[in-house]
């Protein structure tokens, strides 16, 4: 039933899509301006893609406070599926002492956690794009969170050097509230505990096309510094034959893929689990059809786990 519901949102956002006045990214070829994409700062680099990529993952590497998670090459997915794509790598990283006190508010951040940071190739120019903090904290509604200031201060100073520009704080993200005020999660509670939920999740996906590229355990991050959190665990997955032509569409899109699924315990002891909904779609201005099969995949995935 659920994944019905997923569909005719879909369906309906089909529609909706052609008359609301357009959110998502903009063609940086057409416009002479960097892609656009609601909560998402882009910036584009004054290296080439290469060297942009290898500045930004040997700053990230030589920060002693910082711990590359994975970093994911969408293009190298999209060949191994004999498809072709634009560079467009994501590489997320993470200090768990500046990214629990945000989930000890609102365990769902933790679908956003660890930081991400792309760069891509877009009509021979290279971007370099991130989710700027008043996102995450509209999206996640998490007031004033004392190290969104110190994440959002790396977030442009990682930027500033891949990119070898100035990123100031004047460089906001476009269209944060009006985007972020509907979070764009969806969220259905399991009849299992964290443990159950979690290993039915990964043997639905381990038993489909999609293949795991990490999995995060939150709460042993945040006990690695000496802080407390309630069981908060990731999985991001994908299918590059289904996700490929997302990016081909809108290459901003890969800041959202893999695909990404949280499943974590509530203080009442509640276990939920928590995906990104079809608002994609809106974000990158993806035609809704073309999410149809990947939001039934991961409906599905949702349910399993839940134990529907």
């Amino acid at each position: 039933m659920r994944q019905s519901l997923f569909q005719v949102l879909v369906a309906v956002l089909a529609v909706l899509t052609t008359l609301l006045v357009p959110v998502g990214s903009v063609s940086a070829e057409d416009s002479g301006a960097p892609p656009r994409v609601p909560g998402m700062v882009i910036v584009e680099s004054d290296q080439d893609v290469v060297t942009t990529w290898s500045t930004l993952v040997g700053v990230l590497d030589a920060n002693p406070n910082i711990r590359v998670i994975a970093t994911v090459d969408h293009a190298a997915a999209a060949a191994s599926a004999g498809l072709e794509l634009d560079a467009n790598r994501v590489v997320f990283f993470g200090n768990p002492r500046l990214g629990t006190p945000l989930m000890q508010v609102n365990q769902t951040v933790g679908i956003d956690l660890p930081q991400k940071i792309q760069v891509f190739e877009q009509a021979g120019r290279v971007w370099v794009g991130f989710n700027d903090t008043t996102y995450l904290q509209a999206r996640h509604r998490l007031g004033d969170v004392g190290t969104l200031e110190v994440i959002a201060g790396a977030l442009r100073n990682l930027t500033s050097a891949a990119t070898a520009t100035d990123v100031t704080a004047a460089d906001d993200a476009y269209g944060v509230q009006r985007f972020a005020k509907n979070s764009g999660l969806f969220t259905v509670a399991s009849d299992a505990d964290v443990d159950v939920t979690w290993d039915r999740l990964l043997a639905a996906i381990d038993g489909s096309p999609a293949s795991v590229a990490f999995t995060v355990d939150h709460q042993a991050g945040a006990a690695s510094v000496g802080l407390e959190l309630r069981p908060t665990r990731l999985v991001v997955f994908g299918n590059p034959v289904l996700g490929t032509p997302l990016m081909q569409k809108s290459a901003t899109a890969g800041i959202d893929l893999p695909v990404k699924i949280l499943v974590w315990e509530d203080s009442g002891g509640q276990t939920y689990v928590t995906t990104n909904d079809e608002r994609l779609a809106r974000r990158h201005r993806i035609p809704a059809p073309q999410l149809e099969t990947i939001g039934g995949a991961v409906s599905n995935f949702v349910n399993v786990a839940a134990g529907g």
